[in-house]
């Protein structure tokens, strides 16, 4: 217990200092989590999978916002404390944090604007796969 709280304390710090204030938060964002989702595949409990999927769905949520507004993030004073504080909210199941900000957040908006999703990604992969069909082709021509 001592290894963990001193390791806990350390990650804190590094965090707190901005020092791989990024590349911490990512490394507690995934690897955790990635563990807890394997766990979670081979256990016959159905629970945990909705945890890890919903902890998946919202993650991936907050970095794509997180990614878009990089710019003006990256000014706010300890934002890689105030994430690593978001994430541990997120993973811990005594918060149950993902399934909150799920249910609050992440699926009223995707209810909403499912329909113009579906319609923008039905749009990408045709254009996918016209671009693929147009390269193949290109290819087959040359050989």
């Amino acid at each position: 217990t001592y290894f963990a709280l001193g390791a806990g304390t350390i990650l804190f710090v590094l965090v707190f200092f901005n020092v791989w204030g990024d590349f911490l938060t990512d490394i507690l964002g995934f690897a955790w989590p990635a563990y807890q989702s394997f766990k979670a595949i081979e256990s016959v409990d159905k629970n945990d999978d909705r945890q890890w999927l919903t902890y998946w769905t919202v993650f991936g949520f907050l970095n794509l916002i997180e990614f878009f507004s990089n710019i003006i993030l990256y000014w706010i004073p300890f934002y890689y404390t105030f994430k690593a504080a978001l994430i541990l909210y997120l993973i811990l199941p005594q918060t149950r944090g993902a399934i909150v900000i799920y249910n609050q957040v992440v699926r009223p908006y995707l209810l909403k604007e499912q329909a113009i999703i579906d319609s923008g990604l039905n749009k990408v992969k045709a254009k996918a796969g016209a671009a693929i069909s147009e390269i193949s082709a290109e290819l087959s021509k040359q050989e």
